[in-house]
């Protein structure tokens, strides 16, 4: 064999080792936002800025509540909690003070509804006794001079906007009142990222220090989409750890016990390395963030790219007298057929359009192949000497011959029991797309999340409402017909509020309306009222108007500015639940208006794509089928028949289970036949008399397969426990039922396994 391959592998196997080095160390981005699942295609331009801007504006920012039955009482409680909060990872962002008074220049066409039609319904003299009596109070809001604003219009709108607001001013800290208690709201905002794999809750340990700090009597809320980020990370780096060294060590135990020897331990670790190495680093090339389910995922990878170091070390044990160069030509066809198969059944996962499942399915692949790449280049120049047979492996290998099949009487009631358990599991099974589901949430967390956006008004970032139009006056006469709607759903309890731009913003045609008004009122009144007025000069009708981009750029006008768009804008809820939903969606039947539901939009994308997997996975079936058939003719069926199988009993443990059905179950399936074909074409690659290391290789990668599937389907993120469940209980059907298939009429096996153990040496293959 050439040089040139172990060579030009051993260069690249160095350029990823510097990648890693380079990874590790700062260089490597990471995702934790499920909304990545979501496909990019399928979504609005204006509603994807729109979805990014929100979810960058919240992923520093955590606001915690502290209250108490008084007001002394929680800005005691608010001093005591800032004052011990840790410094480093969190600061304190202040409430800027925003400065109304901008707006001075175009307060006639700033009037409120209630004030415009109190206007339309006074007469000039009781419009002067009411600027008389206001001139008369000892206490007045008035800004400006008697005659600009006799009636206070202006100040009076601020107020009624000032409303809308849920939290009050208290010295310098702002309160909001919630269940009987006063709360101080505190603004942080964090510095670095909350996704970090460090493994620590460094956020989660600070706050507890400082809510530890605060009096007894004070209870603490907080919020923020850090301490959500920062919960994922840390679950993320235990399922990592979990997941990763949990499959390492199962394959450093199984290949020593079977094995006997150091050296076809650490080249099965050293292809699986390169597997990892080379996934993750063409992943985090072509992708601009990892996400941290990726890794998680990637971790389950070490179960499957063992298999191809076991099959070339168990041939080489059955046969120490041959040449591992011979034994590796011997194998490259199986070997290689595996590794397409199972690839394939990885590389299916990027059909669906969604960035997370073709991240995890680029890892996979380029792990796998690499892994398969390692075996060939390097093995039969580092394996040199002999395998020694051990006590383990000659008597899995023995077992072959004894495996029940489905030839016998008890082989044919093992199948009536599988049929009937499965078309039992599978009469139960209950598809559920809602992304809901996915969530892994502490319900601590979710809890205290509510409370405070019930408290504040927090927006929904989720479900919001987009306007469109031909300019900004159509799109400000949309919207305010959109509000007035939306008013009617708060004023009957079905809403708690929302933020719109016009509410500050009013259309140019409502603005002259209310100018034409608030003139014609202030000339009456001041002309009812001339005799008892000293000399002063006439005020000058304002005909500016206020518009969005003027506004946007005043201190009232920073907090909106995510809510503009050129032709569009965003009207944000808050904390909207899903029974307002089907009213908030009959709004899209106004002009230019659309509801934007991203829990509902990502559902529907899952259903879709789990109806879409469903059908395809026949066709992936007949496609393996017929590459099988190329190589094994007729006896192809018998390859494939193990898996058809082993899904069916995967899908009846979920329906038995009570789990819904998902997405993730079936992209299961989609690599249980890509990784359980492998088991048939090895065991037909040899016969039931000269295939006993076949058998040793496919028990010994079944074991591992099954620990890292099955570690998988312990995760708190239900799209990797539904994967890992799937893949888990499917590889264990598939490996005990292959021989059973495979081997049918073969002759009859005893039931069960029993019988002496004889340590002999295989004949080499001819």
């Amino acid at each position: 064999m050439s040089r040139v391959v172990p060579v030009g592998w051993t260069l690249i196997a160095m350029a990823l080792l510097a990648h890693q080095v380079f990874l590790w160390t700062g260089g490597l981005a990471l995702e934790s936002n499920v909304l990545a699942l979501l496909p990019v295609e399928e979504r609005d331009p204006v509603v994807e800025r729109t979805l990014r801007e929100l979810t960058e504006r919240a992923s520093q920012s955590v606001v915690v509540l502290v209250g108490a039955a008084s007001e002394t009482e929680a800005l005691n409680g608010a001093r005591a909690f800032g004052a011990a909060l840790p410094p480093g990872r969190l600061v304190t962002v202040p409430f800027s003070a925003a400065n109304p008074l901008e707006l001075l220049p175009y307060r006639e066409g700033l009037l409120t509804a209630r004030q415009a039609d109190w206007l339309a319904r006074q007469t000039p003299q009781l419009l002067a006794d009411r600027a008389l009596a206001l001139l008369q109070q000892p206490v007045s809001l008035r800004v400006g001079a008697f005659v600009e604003d006799p009636l206070q219009l202006f100040p009076e709108w601020l107020l009624e906007q000032g409303s809308a607001l849920r939290v009050r001013s208290l010295g310098d800290q702002l309160v909001v009142d919630l269940e009987s208690k006063h709360f101080i709201v505190l603004r942080y905002q964090v510095v670095g990222s909350a996704f970090s794999l460090d493994g620590e809750p460094v956020l989660k340990r600070q706050l507890a220090a400082a809510t530890a700090a605060a009096p007894a009597n004070v209870e603490v809320l907080m919020a923020g989409v850090p301490l959500f980020a920062e919960e994922a990370a840390v679950s993320a780096n235990q399922e990592v750890s979990v997941v990763g060294f949990g499959s390492l060590l199962a394959i450093i135990l199984i290949v020593f016990v079977a094995f006997r020897s150091g050296r076809p331990l650490v080249l099965v670790v050293l292809s699986v390395g390169m597997g990892v190495m080379a996934g993750l680093s063409v992943t985090a090339l072509v992708f601009e963030r990892v996400h941290l389910m990726t890794l998680v995922f990637g971790a389950g990878l070490v179960g499957v790219a063992e298999d191809y170091g076991i099959h070339y070390f168990a041939s080489r044990q059955a046969h120490p007298g041959r040449k591992s160069v011979e034994i590796l030509i011997e194998l490259r066809p199986s070997l290689f057929l595996a590794m397409v198969t199972s690839v394939a059944g990885y590389a299916v996962l990027a059909i669906a359009p969604f960035p997370g499942l073709r991240q995890m399915a680029l890892f996979s692949s380029v792990g796998l192949i690499a892994a398969w790449a390692t075996v060939m280049a390097w093995y039969p120049w580092l394996d040199g000497g002999t395998v020694k047979q051990t006590r383990v492996s000659a008597w899995w290998s023995a077992s072959r011959a004894r495996w029940p099949t489905f030839s016998g009487a008890r082989g044919a009631l093992v199948v009536l029991v599988l049929v009937a358990l499965a078309l039992a599991g599978l009469t139960r099974l209950t598809a559920n797309d809602d992304v809901r589901v996915l969530s892994a949430s502490s319900p601590v967390l979710l809890e205290a999340q509510r409370r405070v956006a019930a408290a504040i008004g927090l927006p929904s970032p989720a479900q919001f409402l987009v306007v469109r139009g031909a300019d900004e006056e159509e799109v400000l006469e949309r919207e305010e017909a959109l509000a007035a709607k939306l008013d009617e759903l708060v004023r009957a309890g079905r809403l708690r509020g929302f933020q719109a731009i016009s509410r500050w913003v009013p259309s140019p045609q409502r603005q002259r309306a209310h100018q034409r008004q608030f003139q014609t009122a202030r000339h009456a009144l001041l002309a009812a009222i001339a005799d008892q007025l000293e000399a002063m000069p006439a005020p000058v009708p304002a005909e500016n108007l206020l518009t969005v981009e003027a506004f946007l750029k005043t201190s009232l006008g920073v907090e909106f500015r995510p809510l503009w768009r050129d032709g569009s804008s965003i009207v944000l809820l808050e904390a909207p639940t899903s029974e307002v939903f089907p009213e908030l969606a009959s709004l899209s039947a106004l002009p230019g208006v659309r509801f934007v539901n991203t829990t509902e939009s990502i559902s529907r994308v899952l259903g879709r794509w789990r109806t879409r997997m469903t059908e395809l996975l026949v066709g992936g079936y007949a496609l393996v089928f017929v590459v099988l058939a190329w190589r094994f003719r007729r006896s192809a069926i018998r390859a494939l028949a193990p898996t058809v199988l082993a899904s069916a009993l995967a899908l009846a443990v979920v329906g038995v289970s009570g789990e819904p059905l998902t997405l993730f179950h079936v992209l299961g399936l989609w690599v249980l036949l890509g990784t359980g074909v492998d088991y048939g074409i090895f065991l037909l690659e040899h016969s039931v008399t000269d295939g006993g290391e076949a058998w040793l290789a496919v028990g010994l990668g079944a074991v591992s397969t099954l620990l890292s599937f099955g570690l998988l389907a312990t995760s708190r993120t239900f799209a990797i426990h539904a994967f890992g469940l799937t893949l888990g209980v499917g590889t264990l059907a598939v490996w005990v039922l292959s021989p059973m298939i495979i081997d049918a009429g073969r002759g009859s096996r005893r039931w069960p396994l029993r019988g002496p153990v004889k340590l002999t040496t295989p004949p080499s293959a001819p």
